[in-house]
């Protein structure tokens, strides 16, 4: 679980065989999430495109650290959640913005 400008937050090996980022409804079908898992993970996505400066994309970030962390939180839970729900997950490695290595935080 990886967020990323532009892009789906969950990066997997789908059915078609296709190794990339997932939208969260895309992902809720393919994984069998719940709605509402589905709609906190489009939530969370959406509070870290809503940090995009289109002006400079560099200097895309969140207000505050305390914002940035409680963001980071938010998304381990998230993640705790899908490995909880899916029927198909065997592990989540959840980095956040990148601001997790890969491999760091195995759930």
């Amino acid at each position: 679980m990886l967020a990323g400008f532009f892009e789906g937050p969950l990066f997997y090996l789908d059915g078609d065989g296709d190794w990339m980022n997932h939208s969260p409804k895309q992902a809720g079908k393919d994984l069998r999430l719940s709605a509402e898992l589905i709609s906190d993970i489009t939530t969370w996505d959406d509070e870290y495109q809503a940090i995009y400066d289109d002006n400079y994309p560099p200097d895309s970030r969140f207000p505050t650290p305390a914002t940035k962390a409680a963001w980071i939180e938010k998304g381990r839970q998230l993640a705790v959640r899908i490995k909880q729900e899916s029927p198909l997950v065997t592990s989540v490695d959840y980095q956040a913005n990148g601001s997790i290595k890969n491999g760091e935080c195995m759930i």
